[in-house]
């Protein structure tokens, strides 16, 4: 069974804690994407839509995603099929010729991911290297401060682990763990297990949280996914030597791997993935 969303108990305000709580709950769901397409839940696109929820879909799905946010604006497809398709839901409303003033920050962000995401099926990019040389511990930021920020650990053997940036206090999904492998520019991996943050109350950050705000007293819980989720981000950018390839001062000493893996830049921090392993 798969847990997706989790209720709160509001440390804040009331009107502020229950968009923290829609927040929390789309975030932690990584089948948000798929409910916006197939279900036409576009409330979740009020939220930034996460690598995960863009990598679960196929690009027929993802095109019909980037076209929900346009739909819930009342926007009047001339494609058959595409307006075909929002007319099942009872929200869709194709009234306006051109919607783009009305665009919010979230929408414009959230069509640029998806983009990304599409273009690489197209157009998968070069070729990447061998496990061998993909295997590794990889971070999200150039160094290692006070706490980590979200990180692949990939073993040579095919296993991986996920986990989000220990900095993040707000995070539902705390860790992902399955297999993996990289095809066609992309890094894919078949995630069987699942940690989540259960229950707790949000609260302001305090202390060194870097988050809006924090999910206080939450129970850490397995979940087991069953089908396991295949996971297809796409990677760009990858350079065996970061400092050599950057060519900015500051950077001489990062003599490693780097790669973009889907929205996210990503040092190889070491080639044993087990030196990512602690908490």
């Amino acid at each position: 069974m798969v847990i997706l969303a989790f209720a709160v108990t509001p440390g804040l305000s009331a009107t502020g804690s229950e968009e923290l709580l829609r927040r929390s709950d789309t975030r932690g769901d990584l089948l948000a994407g798929r409910s916006i397409v197939w279900q036409g839940s576009v409330e979740y696109l009020d939220f930034r839509l996460t690598d995960f929820q863009l990598a679960l879909l196929d690009a027929g799905e993802l095109m019909l995603l980037r076209n929900s946010i346009f739909a819930r604006l009342g926007y009047r497809f001339r494609n058959a099929s595409i307006a075909s398709h929002f007319e099942s839901f009872d929200w869709y409303d194709p009234s306006l010729e051109d919607v783009s003033s009305m665009l919010s920050e979230t929408d414009r962000l959230n069509i640029a991911y998806i983009r990304h995401f599409e273009d690489r099926v197209e157009d998968p990019g070069p070729g990447l290297p061998g496990m061998e040389e993909l295997a590794g511990f990889w971070h999200g930021s150039a160094s290692v401060g006070s706490g980590y920020s979200e990180r692949y650990l990939l073993f040579p053997e095919g296993d991986f682990v996920y986990r989000e940036n220990s900095m993040d206090g707000s995070a539902r999904l705390l860790e992902l763990s399955g297999a993996w492998h990289a095809e066609a520019g992309h890094l894919v991996l078949e995630a069987d297990s699942a940690v989540y943050l259960e229950g707790g109350e949000i609260v302001e950050p305090y202390a060194s949280w870097g988050s809006d705000y924090v999910i206080e007293g939450g129970r850490e819980c397995p979940a087991a996914l069953d089908p396991a989720l295949t996971l297809r981000l796409p990677v760009d950018g990858y350079t065996p030597d970061y400092a050599s390839s950057t060519g900015e001062d500051g950077f001489d000493h990062l003599t490693v791997p780097y790669m973009m893996i889907g929205t996210g830049g990503f040092w190889r921090m070491h080639a044993d993935p087990s030196m990512g392993w602690l908490e």
